[in-house]
């Protein structure tokens, strides 16, 4: 069985959008869960372990839930607690589930300093308004 940390988690709860998330909605989601904006390494390694489990797809620089990966959402959702309590419910539905494997390498390469930094700035505009 996976077992998964809790920036993994984290990074998880926070493409859970029913559409999806780009970069400044990812974010925006994972400061709206932790106060902390995640680093460009915290997010790659996440999404390198949830599509390696079957539980993300990514395209171009859309990230979004597989049909098992929403099943785990559901999961972590339905447990008792609070927003600031998503991560953790989410790891322990992450490590409860049976996770198919995924031989493929996801194209991550979308992700970058400059486009980290653009969307942060896209996010702190989006606070703004």
């Amino acid at each position: 069985m996976e077992k998964f940390n809790f920036r993994t988690a984290w990074i998880f709860a926070s493409v859970t959008a029913d559409d999806g998330v780009d970069l400044p909605l990812l974010i925006g989601t994972a400061d709206s869960l932790n106060h902390a904006i995640p680093t460009r390494g915290q997010i790659t390694r996440a999404l390198k372990a949830l599509y390696a489990c079957g539980l993300v797809d990514i395209n171009g620089v859309h990230v979004q839930l597989t049909p098992h990966g929403r099943a785990v959402a559901d999961d972590g959702f339905a447990r008792r607690g609070g927003r600031f309590s998503i991560p953790d419910n989410m790891r322990k539905s992450l490590d409860a589930a049976n996770h198919p494997s995924v031989d493929s390498k996801p194209d991550l390469s979308f992700i970058t300093d400059e486009s980290l930094a653009a969307a942060f700035q896209e996010y702190r505009k989006m606070l703004r308004s």
